[in-house]
C-alpha cells in the first residue's frame, strides 16, 4: 500500500504534467484566489519583518508561485527562501526556473533546517483518506514537527466548515475551532485571519515570540 505522501505526490505530479506551472496544477480555482491567499500570508510577514530580513520555509511549495509574489511585495528586503514539496516534477521545474542566490528547492515533506517562518498555502487541502479526523491528525502531527524548525512562527491556510469533512474530490474541510485549540494547547499563541473574499478559508498565524 502506498503511503499518504506517495499518493499526494503522484496526484500533484500528474496535475503538473497536465497543466504546467499554473494554479490548476496545485488544485487552486484561479490565480486571483491564489493571490488573495498570498496577500494574507504576506500581511502577517510584514508585521513581523525587521531590517535584517527574514528566512522562510514554503512547505508544499508546488511550482514556487509564492516566491515571485514575495519578491514583488518586499523588493527591498533581503530574505532566504526554502521551498519544499513531495512532488518531484514541480520541484524540478523550480530548480531550473529559480537558480538564484538564497533560494533553494528540495523534494521533502518537511524542512531539514530552521527558518524564521514556515508557511503552508493549501498544503493540506487534498486529503487522500476517508476520514476527516485522520487527516486532521496528520495535519497536527506535521504542525508539531514544523514548529520545531520555525524560529518565529507558522503561517498556514486551510478550508473550513462547521463540521469537518472530506468531499468526493478529496478536499478536506477542517473545523477551525478544533485546529485553533490544538495550536494554542500544543504550540503557541494563535491568531486567525478571515476575509469575505475567501469565506470558506482561514489563515492561521502561530506566534513563537
Amino acid at each position: 500500500m502506498k503511503s499518504v505522501e506517495a499518493v499526494v505526490a503522484q496526484k500533484y505530479n500528474l496535475r503538473f504534467s497536465r497543466f504546467g506551472a499554473v494554479p490548476e496544477a496545485s488544485l487552486w480555482f484561479s490565480e486571483d484566489r491564489q493571490i488573495m491567499r498570498f496577500k494574507l500570508i504576506a500581511d502577517v510577514l510584514e508585521k513581523k519583518l525587521n531590517k535584517k530580513g527574514f528566512s522562510i520555509s514554503d512547505i508544499g511549495c508546488g511550482y514556487g508561485a509564492l516566491l515571485p509574489y514575495l519578491l514583488k511585495r518586499f523588493p527591498n528586503v533581503d530574505f532566504v527562501y526554502r521551498g519544499f514539496d513531495i512532488a518531484e516534477k514541480p520541484i524540478n521545474f523550480c530548480n531550473k526556473m529559480y537558480s538564484w542566490k538564497n533560494v533553494t528547492f528540495k523534494i521533502r515533506n518537511l524542512p531539514d533546517e530552521e527558518s524564521d517562518f514556515s508557511v503552508m498555502s493549501g498544503t493540506y487541502n487534498y486529503a487522500p483518506v476517508l476520514s476527516a479526523n485522520v487527516w486532521q491528525d496528520y495535519l497536527f502531527k506535521n504542525l508539531t514537527q514544523i514548529w520545531k524548525s520555525s524560529r518565529l512562527g507558522i503561517i498556514f491556510n486551510i478550508s473550513v466548515a462547521h463540521e469537518a469533512r472530506i468531499t468526493n474530490q478529496n478536499i478536506c474541510y477542517f473545523n477551525k475551532d478544533n485546529v485553533k485549540n490544538f495550536c494554542e494547547r500544543n504550540l503557541g499563541r494563535t491568531t486567525l485571519f478571515l476575509t469575505e473574499k475567501l469565506p470558506k478559508e482561514v489563515t492561521f498565524f502561530i506566534n513563537k515570540t
